[in-house]
């Protein structure tokens, strides 16, 4: 069995209807999505948190890097807390950004201020290859869904593939495509039957391809959702059924990505990477180029 990791977490989540609070977590798992699936389970018994949020992640050596570590408290198995565990009242004011599942921010501090990440959107003029780009960033609560609705905004449905990142399990990086998802009901089925192994997976680019202007629309492994076109009527329709949305543009456009350091990540219970490729091929995916 593979030695497990210890991680650090910060959480954030809800006590009761009027209060929150965030703990500051230590965890043994195979992975960090099982070290915080045992923390969320041990901090709901102990302290009834629910509505679990992961603010902020760190892959530790061993147990003795922790500073203090006398002063953790043993919660359940291979989940300790550093107390107290201080609250705050919900209806307080609170603009921190809340990372999508499957990517975290690191405890290292990055080129650039974490406070700067906001919910927005970017838009690109034609490049010289005549390509429209936009790139939007929401938080935790909001990405899937809104993702899920932007399939409906592209003009058809011809292509869906899924790369899988070189990062995930120190393999090569794989295009596996689904030539028969050639509608937008297949894809969106296949995507909300497979949440929590494509949506919530922090090693994917998910790819949905309209042939009208050879449109790519993509939720990235930085849990980005990207679009890119030849055509700017597909580019413009697109924008404006965003900003329908309530999203708007900016100048400032920052993503847990370039100048922050992070961690990908996996839940507990999705499919380790050789069951994710068998249940692509179970679903008639082929794989087309590895890298």
């Amino acid at each position: 069995m593979a030695e497990k990791e210890l991680w650090y977490l910060l959480i954030n989540g809800q006590k009761d209807a009027n209060t929150g609070g965030f703990g500051n977590f230590y965890a043994y798992g195979s992975h960090l999505g099982d070290a915080l699936k045992k923390t969320i389970t041990a901090s709901n018994e102990k302290y009834q948190l629910s509505h679990h949020n992961l603010i902020e992640a760190s892959l530790l050596d061993h147990f003795d890097v922790i500073g203090n570590n006398s002063e953790l408290i043993k919660i359940a198995e291979d989940v300790y807390v550093r107390p107290p565990m201080p609250t705050y009242p919900l209806d307080a004011p609170d603009n921190e950004f809340v990372p999508p599942t499957g990517i975290v921010k690191s405890v290292y501090e990055g080129e650039y201020n974490y406070e700067l990440i906001k919910e927005n959107f970017v838009a690109y003029k034609a490049d010289e290859h005549g390509r429209f780009e936009f790139e939007l960033v929401l938080d935790k609560k909001k990405l899937i869904d809104t993702f899920i609705t932007t399939i409906d905004f592209l003009p058809t449905v011809d292509g869906f593939w899924i790369y899988i990142k070189n990062y995930w399990e120190n393999d090569l990086t794989e295009l596996w495509v689904a030539k028969h998802f050639i509608d937008k009901h297949a894809v969106i089925e296949f995507l909300n039957r497979q949440k929590k192994n494509t949506l919530e997976n922090g090693y994917l680019d998910i790819v949905v391809h309209s042939t009208k202007g050879e449109t790519n629309l993509m939720l990235n492994d930085h849990k980005k959702i990207q679009m890119n076109t030849d055509d700017e009527k597909v580019f413009r329709n697109f924008i404006g059924n965003i900003i329908d949305l309530g999203y708007e543009q900016t100048r400032e456009f920052y993503s847990l990505e370039f100048g922050y350091h992070h961690f990908h990540y996996r839940l507990a219970g999705s499919l380790a990477r050789t069951d994710f490729k068998q249940m692509l091929m179970d679903n008639k995916f082929e794989i087309i180029d590895t890298q």
